[in-house]
């Protein structure tokens, strides 16, 4: 009976470290990563009073691709294609009120992050944007806006 035991009680730690694996390896971010991906949204609002060029932001390359062929489609049709305001903000200027109020970031799965944040422009505002980090550091992967729930999403739609 003791030997059945012993044997139950390995079965059962195996089976505890095998379901612990899986979840150690989705471990999210360590805080002070998020604390850099925190800061590096909040840099991109900071300058977007102004003249800002979003596409000098890093951006994933997926969506990197997107921004690109939306250019292209610009260029060749001699105007606009999707992208029609600054993608941050979906707007074309900002207001004399126009500060960052609050930022929030929380991991999103074992390599992403999405930060959160409070604005003032032309009244309250929020955004959000997603970010992946590979080799220690962060690329914008998508953005949501109030009239943009995702760009990723947009452009794809858009540029069919």
């Amino acid at each position: 009976m003791k030997h059945l035991i012993a044997r139950t009680s390995v079965v059962v730690l195996v089976a505890a470290m095998s379901a612990a694996v899986p979840a150690m390896a989705a471990k999210p971010a360590p805080s002070s990563d998020l604390s850099a991906a925190k800061a590096y949204v909040e840099s991109i609002y900071a300058k977007l009073p102004g003249d800002f060029d979003y596409r000098t932001v890093r951006y994933a390359p997926a969506l990197k691709a997107l921004i690109a062929k939306d250019d292209a489609c610009a260029e060749a049709g001699g105007g606009i294609c999707v992208i029609d305001a600054v993608p941050f903000c979906d707007c074309q200027d900002t207001g004399t009120d126009y500060k960052l109020v609050s930022a929030n970031v929380v991991a999103t799965g074992k390599s992403g992050a999405r930060v959160t944040v409070q604005m003032r422009n032309f009244g309250p505002v929020r955004y959000s944007v997603d970010l992946i980090q590979a080799k220690g550091t962060w690329y914008v992967a998508d953005i949501t806006t109030p009239s943009t729930k995702s760009f990723v999403a947009k452009l794809r739609a858009g540029l069919r």
